[in-house]
């Protein structure tokens, strides 16, 4: 189990994916912008780096 603030594995195509997966759902980002769009991504990631560590079963 790594540290989710230097691993490698969470990459940009990890990303793309989870946000295509959320689409394929019916889930959209909302309409505002760029710039909204890059702040709700940005807390996305943050969300999936926590996922990822609870899927490992890494605990705070």
């Amino acid at each position: 189990m790594s540290n989710s603030t230097t691993d490698l594995r969470f990459t940009p195509l990890l990303a793309a994916e989870v946000q295509a997966v959320l689409e394929k759902h019916g889930y959209r980002l909302p309409a505002g912008g760029d710039h909204v769009q890059a702040l709700v991504l940005a807390r996305v990631e943050v969300a999936v780096k926590n996922l990822a560590a609870i899927f490992e079963g890494r605990t705070w």
